[in-house]
């Protein structure tokens, strides 16, 4: 018995000490990180919103009103800044020249600067006070209807002094891009689709909303079934909300070249006052790659199609995509 109670009194006198270390330990901490101090070794400044790459501003839906891109410095130390830090930016010329380089090896267009008129900036100094991190902030202004839509821009701003101190290289500039506008295929979940008629069962199945599935192997399908359908067929589509359609593009079905070959397309905000975006239009269905159909830029929240003639009284089609940016 008495050997293993030294050894508990020993085992609890040890546990005390960790204790008691550890405790002092922890009142030792260190407050090298709270303090201020004027030594530049080590600090660097930088941008912080340059550590995320190219800034890409909103620039669709067109607005004439402007919208506000904001950024500020920060600095990167052990501790404070005991005085503050003054940081001069500039547009950087030479920055974009140098990525515009990167762009044209790469075959991509290059960036033009921001036109004149498109932005102001409310300043180009601003100041890490002292007992900071941060500086104020930097406000710019910007008019979307100002940019080319067809052409992307860049405006390149990099700290060019800040009171002595180290810039860090691959943070000292922010590259604030107004991209250009690209067409896209809208996503189609929750779209409603509807018919002058489906075949619901059969060999040849065809709902309406299989033209919006993106499977080229499914198939909206006029009725063939009694009651039989024939000219002029349709098929409408709500999208749900507006958006800025550029262009509808089909695709027919991929095993049977029977189907219609001229239509019209219309459009509507409430799909009930409809508009004409193109008349008497071709459509090849002997042609299985998707054809496309540019309509005059608008917002739109229905979309209609309407088959005029083909080559037999029935028809069908294997895709509807719209466009959009």
């Amino acid at each position: 018995m008495k050997p293993n109670f030294i050894k508990m009194k020993i085992t609890k006198y040890n546990l005390l000490l960790l204790f008691a270390l550890l405790g002092f330990s922890a009142c030792e901490k260190n407050t090298s990180y709270e303090e201020e101090s004027d030594s530049k070794e080590g600090a660097k400044i930088f941008i912080a919103k340059a550590n995320r790459g190219l800034q890409n501003l909103t620039i669709f839906p067109y607005a004439d009103t402007a919208r506000t891109f904001t950024f500020g410095a920060s600095i990167g130390a052990l501790g404070y800044p005991a005085s503050n830090i003054n940081i001069k930016l500039a547009i950087d010329q030479k920055a974009l020249d140098s990525l515009n380089v990167i762009r044209v090896n790469s075959a991509l267009a290059p960036y033009e600067l921001f036109p004149t008129d498109s932005y102001e900036i409310n300043k180009m100094d601003v100041v890490i006070p002292k007992g900071g991190m941060t500086s104020d902030l930097i406000s710019i202004k910007y008019y979307s209807t100002k940019f080319d839509s067809q052409k992307s821009y860049l405006l390149p701003l990099t700290i060019t002094d800040a009171s002595g101190y180290a810039l860090n290289p691959t943070a000292k500039t922010i590259f604030i891009v107004a991209p250009k506008l690209e067409e896209m295929p809208a996503p189609t979940a929750g779209w409603v689709a509807s018919a002058s008629s489906e075949q619901p069962t059969g060999e040849n199945t065809g709902l309406a909303s299989a033209v919006l599935d993106g499977n080229l192997a499914t198939i909206w399908h006029a009725r063939y079934s009694a009651p039989r359908s024939n000219y002029p067929h349709w098929l409408s589509f709500d999208m749900l909300a507006p958006i800025y359609v550029t262009k509808i593009a089909m695709a027919p079905r991929q095993n049977n070249a029977n189907g219609f070959t001229k239509f019209k397309l219309e459009g509507s905000l409430d799909g009930t006052t409809w508009h004409s975006l193109g008349e008497n239009l071709e459509f090849n269905p002997g042609l299985l790659s998707h054809q496309e159909y540019p309509i005059e830029r608008q917002f739109l929240k229905n979309i209609r199609i309407t088959m005029l003639e083909g080559k037999q009284d029935l028809t069908f089609l294997a895709e509807f995509v719209v466009y959009k940016y």
